[in-house]
């Protein structure tokens, strides 16, 4: 039995190694693989691949990490890779146009696309898919007029919890998209007539429900801390690690603070997401002893009363070094600012942060500012009393 080829991804130069795995899969004949060496996760290789390639090849871990990643990459057989399906809409009775296209969309598997032909700029379609399927696809024009139009349409890989990933659908479309379903507006063929510019109400922010979470009982608060704040960490952590090395992968040699950011980024999700199961594993849960003996004095509990202040001041401070890494991530990109050559993946990230810091804030704010001087006073009410 023949060696497969291992290719040490750790040796080559950071711009030259997305290159030089395309080549060597490029250069595999149906039915063949080879090994890839790394020192994390490429996983943002698999989502180039299939962004690139198409569903022509598998995927399989050899070993993943905790510090050492190897992966093996075959290309399928031809009798395995599909011919992308061809859907010549001008054949398509008008009102079965959309519908039918959506059909199409709707039976694609994760990575799978298909190729639209029409004889006008099917723009619409790609603003309804938007509004219906949020942001799970990818739009490729492949023929883009004067009389004819070739689209390309893939659903996008799904991560190992089913989630969607990034993709280059620009937050600007996904905003049009939903003001466009909002007010009523028909994806039709006349939808470019609309002009964002003649709605006042255009880019206006929609005042949000508040809630005033200084009159919850503490252990709902907690439970909403929980289900909310810590399982937004949860999922988008990873993702976000991700998306970090495959910008700085792509765009480091030319900006370098993306080098350094993506190296920061996950220390600072890993210390997110070891401060959460500390607050769930330990420290919640003894608060939640701390309420059941306030409101019934004979519930046994097992930890030392009177002793919650030093933990719960270790957490915030945890939260003191989070704020630290988000505010030397703005100083690092100049305010995530972005440069001429930002690619789709490149805004999306900076966008992504900037979201992931305003969920943050929220989150140290219910802490710091409700959740733990409340803990430490009911303790310290309970130490009187015994």
């Amino acid at each position: 039995m023949a060696t497969l080829e291992t290719l040490d991804v750790t040796q080559i130069e950071p711009k030259l190694k997305h290159p030089t795995i395309f080549k060597y899969f490029d250069a595999l004949q149906p039915g063949e693989e080879f090994v890839i060496e790394n020192d994390h996760d490429p996983k943002p290789l698999y989502y180039e691949l299939i962004g690139e390639r198409g569903d022509i090849f598998t995927w399989e871990y050899l070993q993943k990490g905790p510090e050492w990643f190897i992966v093996k990459i075959s290309k399928n057989p031809i009798e395995e890779q599909r011919e992308v399906e061809r859907l010549n809409v001008t054949a398509i009775e008008p009102k079965f146009k959309h519908p039918t296209i959506f059909k199409y969309f709707d039976a694609l598997q994760p990575g799978e696309s298909f190729i639209i032909e029409n004889d006008h700029d099917p723009k619409p379609l790609y603003y309804e898919l938007i509004a219906e399927r949020g942001d799970i696809f990818t739009w490729e024009y492949l023929t883009k007029g004067p009389e004819v139009f070739e689209v390309q349409i893939a659903k996008k890989p799904t991560n190992e919890t089913g989630e969607a990933v990034v993709g280059r659908i620009s937050n600007k479309d996904i905003k049009k998209a939903e003001m466009l379903k909002e007010k009523g507006v028909q994806f039709n063929c006349n939808i470019e007539k609309y002009n964002l510019a003649d709605d006042p109400n255009a880019g206006k922010v929609t005042k949000k429900t508040t809630y005033d979470a200084d009159k919850w009982e503490l252990d709902f608060l907690i439970d909403y801390i929980v289900n909310t704040h810590h399982q937004y960490i949860k999922d988008h952590a990873e993702n976000l690690n991700d998306l970090a090395i495959k910008v700085a992968e792509h765009h480091g040699d030319s900006h370098p603070e993306l080098n350094r950011l993506s190296t920061l980024m996950y220390h600072f999700l890993q210390d997110l997401v070891d401060n959460t199961a500390r607050e769930e594993e330990v420290l919640f849960p003894v608060i939640k002893q701390i309420i059941a003996k306030k409101r019934n004095a004979e519930t046994e509990i097992t930890y030392k009363i009177g002793s919650l202040e030093e933990p719960i001041n270790l957490l915030k401070k945890d939260h003191e070094i989070a704020a630290a890494d988000l505010s030397f991530f703005r100083t690092l990109t100049n305010n995530y600012t972005l440069p001429a050559d930002a690619c789709s993946s490149y805004q999306y990230l900076f966008q992504k942060i900037r979201e992931f810091e305003t969920d943050l804030q929220t989150h140290v704010q219910l802490e710091n500012n409700i959740l733990f001087p409340k803990a430490i006073l009911l303790d310290a009410e309970l130490a009187k009393l015994n």
